[in-house]
């Protein structure tokens, strides 16, 4: 009978097996966007807060570019602090560089923290799917208020870090009460449905498109001034108004009001006060008649 023996495997074989098997993910446990996940699946990811790093993330004491995330030739995960300013954290310790091991938690800023996970197909896909159902309103997919009311004071903290525009506008569907009432709420779900779709075609792939409450929408639009934001809400205004929307065989014309503010434009510098000014223009394009496009002055 052969002899039984106990094999003793170091933390780079073991490292290797599990990569082989599963890949590296990093996910969201804390702090700005949690719930979303991060695949290696380059040989390096960096970790900071400018829109060209892999992982970005706007948060308070990131920089530029904070940490890299490294795939070594035997499989393994290596984390290694650029020269952050206020440094990376690895389970609470801070590091210059460390291989990683499944279940590790990395801290870059006050608040963020990833952990890491080796994960098969079918949990990247729960993943993903959990995430999309956190931030995603189920009828119209578009970002849901939370996250709207979570991403929009980084996003302004961002734009006044580098002296940036940043626009937001309040859209809101025109007689939407009338169509039900006349329609059905089916017609309405699907006229919401169909409105949301404009909006996310009609935008910038880095615009944040949400849904506020009922038929009012939300968008932040960074990098944009108030000349900008208003050819763009023209745009949206003129494509919903073209739109040929139709439910159960009966046309259904739609317009749409927007209000427009901009945080370096009208001296708004937090979420609430530029919520407040982007929503007084929408009353006042809704006042003056609506189907119109209104910008703080």
């Amino acid at each position: 009978m052969a002899e039984d023996k106990t094999s003793i495997i170091g933390l780079a074989e073991l490292g290797a097996a599990v990569a082989t098997a599963r890949s590296a993910c990093f996910i969201v446990i804390a702090g700005p966007e949690v719930g979303r996940m991060y695949k290696l699946d380059a040989e390096e990811l960096v970790v900071g807060r400018t829109p060209d790093v892999a992982i970005q993330v706007q948060d308070t004491g990131v920089s530029r570019r904070h940490a890299k995330i490294v795939r070594l030739a035997d499989g393994t995960v290596q984390l290694v602090d650029l020269e952050s300013t206020n440094g990376t954290l690895c389970n609470g310790e801070k590091i210059d560089r460390r291989v990683l091991i499944d279940g590790d938690k990395i801290q870059v800023g006050a608040t963020t923290i990833l952990k890491f996970s080796y994960q098969d197909d079918l949990e990247e896909e729960f993943q993903r799917r959990q995430y999309e159902s956190a931030v995603r309103d189920a009828l119209t997919q578009c970002f849901n208020k939370k996250y709207f009311l979570e991403r929009l004071p980084s996003d302004i903290a961002f734009a006044q870090r580098h002296q940036s525009a940043l626009s937001l506008a309040m859209m809101d569907i025109d007689h939407f009460k009338r169509v039900n009432d006349t329609y059905g709420h089916q017609a309405g779900d699907h006229i919401l449905r169909s409105v949301a779709k404009i909006v996310q075609d009609t935008t910038r792939a880095d615009d944040v498109v949400a849904r506020y409450g009922g038929e009012e929408f939300a968008l932040i639009m960074r990098n944009t001034s108030k000349s900008e934001a208003l050819i763009a809400g023209g745009r949206i205004r003129a494509r919903v108004e073209a739109a040929s929307l139709a439910f159960d065989g009966n046309p259904i014309p739609v317009t749409i009001s927007i209000g427009i503010a901009v945080c370096d434009e009208s001296g708004t510098g937090d979420a609430d006060a530029l919520i407040k000014a982007a929503d007084a223009c929408l009353y006042e394009a809704k006042n003056g008649g609506r189907n119109r496009v209104v910008a703080k002055e």
